[in-house]
């Protein structure tokens, strides 16, 4: 039932019903001015409890509502005080489309309506957008993915397990109070604080307690390996010529959906439908993880330029295209991102940027990379005559993910930037390093790795990983990329390796912006596991939610540099006789 409260001189209308073309009510909290004029709309559609409204992140709703604004936000189907039942992102376009239609309706708001909010908030707006409710003006995507398959349930056939799982745990919680079970929402919620200890459990598809009765979808998406039909009808990807609004996308350089919010970005840049959107698609990459929102990232500091200000930001954005202040957002530039090394915000026309030269920095050991003790080293000269670095991997004891582009929870899973040498000590962890540099280098772009490798497994993972090695010693992880190797050749089909075959793999570590100063040095560690961010490969061919121990092998992993199999990593370099561009872009 709907009550009214206030908070200052803001007017509160909690639990408001708001039907849906099917028959369902979604249930909604409306903060506004009380006051008798009418404000544009500002709606937020979270499966994460309306009461909250994402404000780990953003200022509370009443706060855009001081700056005029009537600001709705609402639970989506079959999450907290709405009816329905949650099938993640299968009815989110039609609802948003209602619930868009509805807001511009009521009697105190003008017909004019931004959406915002991050995560799977943020691919609600894509998905509503795409489906073109007249009232809807612009939208800001937070840290949102492209693909329900690529960057988000999996990546280049890897499953992403600590932030799945920890997400399925979280979100059933909610889930089991809806149907009166006091006791599983209780285990639910013990688990949830315990994921780390769930992440080994093996076959993945029964993990432990009642996930299966609350959220059957998890089992779905175990059971859909490849970018098969049941991922393109709930990509965004697919929808983006029908995308028709200006968007300001942010992205965060430690977030799982980074290359997700990029694709978003330049796609809708090229194919949303009509000029005005094409036009008018911002891109804002922060050094952040997926939350919360702050300078203080993992192990570092980032300084002052990059502290929360998206609030800010958004009531410019707004003020743009809900109130028409044009001069409020028409002279930023499409790309603003955050250099780290140097702490300082950068423009471009575009990304990647335009200048960089895509420099190699070739593999070499003289007698063996393996581990922070072997002799590794990492250079633009490309190697003649040299032996294969060789080292041992199993799924009983994989690598862990220190830090790193995971998500959600920085005390669940892997997240963010953090002293790689723990791991670095290992002997099946191979380790390239450059000299200490003698000048200032400053990466932009996207960050590739050429790895000619065999196996003697007829399936297998490969990881790299870009660290920066301060002068003391201290090695911090920029970016990472995985590939399982029986989807080498494509998403949406596996293929087994042949044993001890040299393949050429390539590796996409995403995109970065770094300065390496004078005195670090660039490393490249090279390995086959990344846990719990992804799951283990048994090195055999199975579904991932059927693996068990039982399935477990040896892989024996021999990587290549040589003239034949020049393995290098492809950093876009910009030198300091073209480093002014950055200030002119």
């Amino acid at each position: 039932m709907a009550s009214q409260s206030r908070i200052d001189q803001i007017l509160i209308e909690r639990n408001v019903p708001v039907a849906m073309r099917d028959g369902i009510t979604l249930s909604a909290d409306i903060y506004r001015p009380d006051t008798t004029e009418r404000y544009p709309v500002l709606l937020m559609r979270t499966p994460y409890n309306k009461e909250d409204a994402q404000t780990m992140n953003y200022a509370h709703p009443s706060w855009y509502a001081r700056h005029g604004y009537v600001v709705v936000v609402q639970d989506t189907r079959g999450r907290w005080s709405s009816e329905g039942e949650f099938q993640p992102y299968d009815h989110e376009a039609e609802d948003g489309y209602d619930t868009v239609e509805w807001a511009a309706a009521l009697p105190y708001a003008l017909p004019r309506v931004g959406m915002y909010g991050f995560s799977y908030v943020g691919a609600a707006q894509l998905l509503t957008a795409a489906t073109r409710p007249p009232a809807l003006k612009c939208i800001v995507p937070g840290m949102t993915g492209s693909d329900a398959y690529e960057g988000k349930v999996y990546r280049s056939g890897a499953f992403a397990l600590a932030c799945t799982l920890s997400w399925v745990l979280f979100v059933s919680q909610d889930s089991a109070l809806r149907q009166g079970r006091g006791d599983w929402a209780a285990e639910i919620s013990a688990r949830y604080a315990a994921a780390p200890s769930l992440y080994k459990h093996l076959p993945l598809a029964e993990t432990p307690g009642v996930i299966g009765e609350l959220a059957p979808y998890y089992k779905e998406w175990l059971e859909h390996p490849a970018r098969d039909e049941y991922w393109r009808q709930r990509s965004i990807k697919e929808q983006y010529d029908q995308v028709d609004v200006p968007a300001l996308h942010l992205a965060g350089w430690y977030d799982i959906f980074l290359d997700g919010s990029i694709e978003n970005f330049n796609s809708l840049r090229s194919i949303a439908s009509g000029s005005e959107a094409r036009e008018h698609q911002y891109l804002l990459i922060e050094p952040w993880f997926h939350m919360p929102w702050s300078r203080y990232v993992g192990e570092l500091d980032f300084g002052t330029e990059a502290a929360n200000r998206v609030d800010q930001l958004q009531l410019q954005w707004f003020g743009r295209w809900l109130k028409g202040e044009e001069d409020r957002w028409d002279e930023v530039t499409p790309v603003q991102y955050f250099l780290m090394g140097a702490n300082r915000w950068e423009q471009s026309q575009q990304w990647p940027p335009a200048g960089p030269v895509q420099v190699p920095y070739y593999l070499h050991s003289k007698e063996r990379a393996n581990s922070i003790n072997g002799d590794g080293s990492l250079s633009p000269q490309p190697p003649l005559q040299e032996h294969p670095d060789v080292y041992v991997y199993h799924p009983s004891i994989p690598v862990a993910a220190l830090g790193g582009r995971s998500g959600a929870v920085p005390d669940l899973t892997p997240m963010g930037p953090r002293n790689q040498l723990p791991i670095e000590i290992r002997n099946d962890v191979l380790v390239y390093t450059t000299e200490p540099l003698t000048e200032d280098t400053l990466v932009a772009g996207d960050i590739k790795v050429v790895l000619y490798a065999s196996t003697s497994a007829e399936d297998t993972d490969f990881v790299a990983k870009l660290v920066d090695v301060h002068p003391n010693g201290a090695a911090y992880n920029l970016a990472e990329g995985i590939i399982r190797a029986s989807y080498r050749n494509s998403l949406e089909k596996q293929e087994a390796v042949e044993p001890w075959k040299v393949i050429r793999y390539e590796i996409s570590l995403g995109s970065t912006a770094v300065l390496f100063k004078k005195g670090h040095a660039i490393r490249l560690d090279v390995t086959s596991s990344l846990f719990p961010t992804f799951d283990r490969n048994p090195n055999c061919i199975k579904p991932p939610g059927e693996v068990t121990e039982a399935d477990f092998r040896t892989a024996t992993q021999t990587i290549y540099h040589h003239e034949r199999y020049p393995s290098h990593i492809l950093l876009p370099v910009i030198s300091s006789a073209t480093t002014s561009y950055l200030e002119e872009a």
